[in-house]
């Protein structure tokens, strides 16, 4: 299976148009020099030092921090006490701006069609989440990380999809050192190729597609 880290861009959808979004306020790129701390998240980082007010906005920041910190894919991977390098795109007043507070995800979706299949997942505010992808166990097993997210309480925490190529979903979170919602995709190696992720900013509704390899 290949699945590659870069995935697609996020595009921003609006009704029935599709488009990629282009931020109205981007500045001049800065870089802040902060050391971890033992609650910091790569969201947290992020938000702190810009007025986001879009996830076309964020994913162009999570990118831009990609770019400064390669070595970093996750959250899991900031550790206290060492430098990290912060960019700084978006600034404003903090009317409007998206802050770091607890979220939901209060609903995951599945569906299958002919070559490729779809996780909905669907939250009560715009987070996009870290993905990543585990090789070392069977199953091969995708991670969507929602740093400062928790599931709802009755949530279903683990489905038999039925599917090809996801065959198992399964939902978790963590309390500490900040709260975070793990939703996992294990998926069948042999069958499965590139992933897709996009985000509906109206409905905040997360969606990853996974394409038959061959046949995307």
């Amino acid at each position: 299976m290949k699945i590659p880290m870069h995935c697609t861009a996020f595009c921003l959808i609006l009704g029935l148009a599709l488009a990629c979004a282009v931020p109205s306020a981007v500045g001049a790129e800065s870089v802040l020099h902060r050391v971890v701390r033992q609650e910091d998240c790569i969201r947290s980082l992020l938000l702190e030092s810009n007025c986001v007010t879009s996830m076309s906005d964020y994913a162009l920041l999570r990118g831009a921090f990609s770019k400064h910190n390669p070595e970093i894919f996750h959250s899991e991977q900031l550790e206290p006490g060492t430098p990290v390098s912060v960019p700084v795109m978006f600034r404003g007043s903090d009317r409007g701006c998206l802050t770091f507070r607890d979220q939901r995800v209060v609903r995951v979706g599945f569906e299958a069609e002919a070559a490729r299949e779809k996780v909905y997942i669907h939250l009560d505010g715009p987070v996009l989440p870290d993905v990543f992808t585990l090789r070392k166990t069977l199953p091969v097993r995708v991670v969507c990380d929602f740093d400062g997210t928790l599931p709802e309480a009755d949530l279903q925490r683990e489905t038999e999809t039925g599917g090809r190529l996801v065959r198992k979903i399964r939902v978790g979170h963590e309390d500490k050192p900040f709260r975070r919602a793990r939703v996992v995709l294990e998926v069948d190696e042999t069958l499965s190729g590139r992933i897709e992720q996009e985000f509906f900013e109206q409905e905040s509704l997360f969606v990853l597609t996974v394409h038959e390899v061959g046949r995307d």
